[in-house]
């Protein structure tokens, strides 16, 4: 990539070596602008050579390309109209005796007295084993669904060789859990789908709602975690007072986002930006990490603040693609939260935070591990 130019504050242009334009948005107010704005699409058939995955095989491209993330209206409303009566705050509500059960017997499986991975032991298992439950996949298969949707998170941004072969054992689990929840003839997410999409467009949701749903979430309840342990004042703020969680979970949200950026989407028109202009043809993104700290929209943007108000974090993103699970994702992160906080009297890292394990995957900036020592449990949890 070559050297980025800063065309205006809050908007960087780079151009890439084979010579395409790329925004990056870093201002509050103008990414929501851009999240909102028409004259950006979605759709990469009409982004063509600029579409993030063209350099990819045909066959691959063409999954991808079904995907409600990859669509303008009206097929975008189209889909998300279906998918959406699965993730109501009703349909959320429904599922959450079930998130709170996976949640304690995950605890219930944690030692005290001994050093325990919160990621591996925790973070992860929780959403996989939550879609598992709404999607009607067996406990048996979980795992390996897990594996391959954070090889394809891995393998975005930029492409790697593991994305290929990520994305077609993905689209092909999809269309065969779709045939098994058609077979079924049940009532759930994939056969309200079944019954108004091709196969190939319920495949492509399944897919989508399969990697959303677990990666950045699993990060959500990782990084939040570290982020309590590592401000001891917050965490004390919040065993003292449950109510809290909402709105630490909506901090932990803006203070460290699961993704960094949103997705790609090219202007068909030029658009005036601050000072400068987006050509059409050239590619917008935002960086959520730096609107979520931008210091016009948010008052000391570097605290973190478990109490702060009117907190429009953009993690979930804006206007008609903003993340369809996002009121999933929080109600895990809260089950989460409120289990350990419950469970366990004392939650101490085991490693100074300075050493802590991350990984930069493009997309995002994973907490690989997160040792910690339970020192004791209440009884009768």
């Amino acid at each position: 990539m070559s050297t980025a130019m800063v065309s205006s504050p809050g908007v960087t242009r780079v151009e890439l070596p084979d010579g395409r334009i790329v925004w990056m948005v870093t201002k509050h107010g103008l990414a929501r602008r851009m999240l909102s704005d028409h004259r950006l699409t979605s759709d990469s058939s009409t982004m063509g050579a600029m579409a993030p995955l063209a350099s990819l095989p045909t066959d691959v491209r063409r999954i991808m390309e079904r995907d409600m993330l990859s669509q303008d209206p009206p097929v975008h409303t189209r889909m998300r109209k279906l998918a959406a009566p699965g993730f109501t705050t009703g349909a959320v509500a429904a599922v959450r005796p079930a998130i709170e059960r996976m949640a304690t017997e995950l605890a219930q499986q944690l030692r005290t007295g001994a050093e325990v991975d919160l990621v591996a032991d925790f973070a992860v298992p929780l959403p996989t084993l939550v879609l598992g439950e709404i999607f009607g996949i067996p406990a048996d298969e979980c795992a390996q669904v897990r594996s391959w949707s954070d090889v394809f998170a891995a393998g975005l941004l930029p492409i790697k060789d593991t994305l290929r072969p990520s994305i077609m054992w993905l689209n092909d689990y999809a269309k065969d859990l779709a045939r098994r929840r058609r077979a079924a003839l049940g009532n759930g997410l994939i056969s309200r789908l079944t019954a108004d999409l091709d196969d190939d467009e319920v495949s492509s949701m399944v897919f989508l709602l399969l990697v959303a749903g677990q990666t950045a979430t699993t990060q959500l309840i990782a990084k939040g975690m570290s982020l309590l342990l590592t401000h001891p004042d917050q965490l004390d703020r919040l065993r003292g007072d449950r109510s809290a969680l909402p709105s630490a979970v909506d901090e932990m949200l803006r203070y460290d986002p699961p993704l960094r950026v949103t997705a790609f989407r090219m202007a068909v028109e030029p658009i005036e930006i601050e000072s400068a202009t987006i050509a059409a043809g050239d590619v917008v993104m935002c960086s959520v990490t730096e609107a979520n700290r931008d210091g016009e929209r948010f008052a000391d943007p570097d605290r973190f603040d478990m109490g702060r108000q009117d907190n429009q974090h953009l993690a979930f993103g804006h206007g008609i693609h903003r993340c369809l699970g996002a009121n999933l994702a929080k109600t895990e992160a809260e089950i989460a939260f409120m289990t350990l906080l419950d469970r366990f009297e004392r939650i101490e890292l085991a490693v100074p935070a300075v050493e802590l394990e991350w990984e930069d995957v493009g997309i995002m900036n994973q907490l690989t591990a997160l040792p910690v020592r339970l020192t004791s449990a209440r009884a009768g949890r």
